[in-house]
Order: C-alpha cells, then sequence, then structure tokens
C-alpha cells in the first residue's frame, strides 16, 4: 500500500475547499463561472480523482460556448503528466511539445510525481489552485512518513 492514499487525496481536497471556494468568488478570479473542476493523479490505479469546487449553475448565453470543464482538466492533467510542466511553462518555453487536442490553457500542475489540473476559472487561478491542492496532499503525504517513523515502521 502507497503511503498516499485516496482518502488523503479526499483531506486535502476538503481542506482547500474553503479558500478555493473564496477565490472563485472574487470578481477577477473567473471569467463567468464561478465553479472549477479538479483532476487529480498519482500515478496510481485508483487515479485520476474527480472533484468539483464552487456551486455548478446552468450555462449563461453570455460565457459563449459551452465548455466541458472536466475533459479541459483531463487534458490538462495528461498534458502536464506527459511532459513533467505546468501547462503554462508549456505553452511559454516549448509550444512544441502541444499535442492535437491540448488546449493553451494554464492549470495542469505537477509536482514530484502528484499531477493536478484545474479548469473553469482564468488560467492564472486555475494553476494557482491546482498548485495549493498539490501542496496539500504533499503535506498529507509527509506527514504521513513522518508517523510512519516514529512508529519505527521503516518499509513500505
Amino acid at each position: 500500500m502507497r503511503i498516499l492514499t485516496t482518502e488523503m487525496v479526499e483531506d486535502a481536497i476538503n481542506l482547500a475547499r474553503p479558500i478555493v471556494e473564496k477565490i472563485l468568488s472574487r470578481k477577477d478570479a473567473t471569467w463567468g463561472p464561478k465553479w472549477v473542476e479538479v483532476v487529480v493523479d498519482i500515478g496510481d490505479r485508483n487515479f485520476p480523482l474527480y472533484f468539483h469546487f464552487g456551486t455548478i449553475v446552468p450555462w449563461k448565453e453570455e460565457w459563449g460556448a459551452k465548455k466541458n470543464f472536466t475533459e479541459i482538466a483531463l487534458k490538462k492533467l495528461k498534458l502536464s503528466d506527459r511532459t513533467g510542466m505546468n501547462t503554462s511553462a508549456i505553452v511559454a518555453l516549448c509550444p512544441w511539445q502541444l499535442e492535437p487536442g491540448n488546449f493553451l490553457y494554464a492549470g495542469g500542475v505537477t509536482k514530484d510525481g502528484i499531477t493536478v489540473a484545474v479548469s473553469g476559472a482564468i488560467g492564472i487561478v486555475d494553476e494557482g489552485i491546482a498548485s495549493i491542492i498539490i501542496e496539500v496532499i504533499a503535506m498529507f503525504a509527509k506527514l504521513e512518513a513522518k508517523q510512519r517513523m516514529e512508529r519505527g515502521e521503516m518499509q513500505i
């Protein structure tokens, strides 16, 4: 069993929820909808996991063509997984890494084997939310490792 579990990821999502929803309430954080879809992957058979923050409401005509935030987040996640880079960096620094079907949106973040992608807000906000989630997930895994060491459980 890995140190990082689906329950830890769910706990991280719940811990991040108040700050993420506060971010989504800002006028400058979104372009219309006030919710985001989130996909989390650690390369385990129990992943990816899907979550959302904010209140989902019917699509409004003034937002333009309807977007599937879950599909966009999953494509961001796969791009970050494949390249080992955040999607904003790929677009800015090496757009030749983009393949048909990829988006130019920021919001896919990868760090040390944890990848999180967010879609629904503006790109900077999507990426910031993904980074927050990664840090909380990593913190929980580090705390679990520390507790195991304190108990003398030195083998996974």
